[in-house]
């Protein structure tokens, strides 16, 4: 799920690679990676009714993953900054739509230059493929089913205390997303850290795990985390708390 700086120095010029750098896109064009292609948060997700930020469409993500290159056979490298959790959105967004080869490099995209990158104000555009989506629904889940079902799930909220206080899914845990990500140079703590993290949490690999925050973008990077520490029955609520409010669900 990850890649080192250097994994990716020794990958640049492979024909197969693509590199989009989740950045907001002033940062992007002020230099970023040869062959690397912006992509924004706003890119993979569809708003409802009540402002939630849900998946896109299957046709607009094929258009999109056409468009940047990607196809099967494309092994995906995507660049942002610790605390963006727009990272891993798109991540899981690629991953939904079956897309296996998707990878983080394990670096802040501010610390390229540090790590021996040279950056270009030059614009790449890759060849049109055809991406065909898998959908794997198995990482998803909708709020109709969380509310008929809640005893059946372990529910992580990847909010602040101050967020859960307000208001939370009922039975749900507080683990703030930041509580995984590294402050030291890279996206994430290591594996053994993660592990005793959700272990200190009393996270049960029995059982199914749902994770949700406002919008579906910080519980996107635990959802990453919480696969890091070898978790396999992992769900993204994205429609998340907003969601879930907006439809008057019931909260604690």
């Amino acid at each position: 799920m990850l890649v080192t700086s250097d994994w990716l120095k020794e990958h640049l010029s492979d024909s197969n690679l693509i590199i989009l750098d989740t950045r907001p896109k002033p940062m992007f064009l002020n230099g970023h990676l040869k062959k690397s292609q912006s992509i924004s948060i706003e890119q993979v997700i569809r708003f409802d009714q009540y402002g939630s930020n849900l998946v896109i469409e299957q046709e607009k993500a094929i258009h999109l993953f056409n468009n940047l290159g990607i196809d099967e056979s494309k092994t995906v490298v995507l660049i942002g900054n610790s605390m963006d959790p727009s990272t891993a959105r798109i991540a899981w967004t690629l991953m939904y739509f079956g897309h296996e080869k998707t990878f983080l490099l394990d670096a802040n995209a501010s610390d390229l230059q540090k790590y021996g990158f040279e950056l270009t104000h030059q614009i790449f555009s890759p060849e049109l493929t055809e991406f065909s989506p898998k959908i794997n629904s198995e990482i998803r889940i909708e709020s109709d089913f969380i509310k008929d079902n809640l005893k059946n799930f372990e529910i992580l909220d990847a909010r602040s205390p101050q967020e859960f206080m307000g208001g939370h899914l009922p039975n749900s845990k507080l683990i703030p997303f930041t509580e995984g990500i590294s402050y030291d140079g890279k996206l994430f703590h290591d594996k053994d850290f993660l592990k005793a993290l959700f272990s200190q949490n009393q996270i049960s690999k029995d059982k199914e795990i749902v994770c949700y925050c406002m919008h579906g973008h910080r519980a996107s990077n635990l959802f990453l985390q919480l696969k890091m520490a070898r978790f396999d029955k992992v769900k993204l609520y994205d429609g998340s708390f907003v969601e879930w409010y907006g439809k008057r669900f019931p909260l604690e």
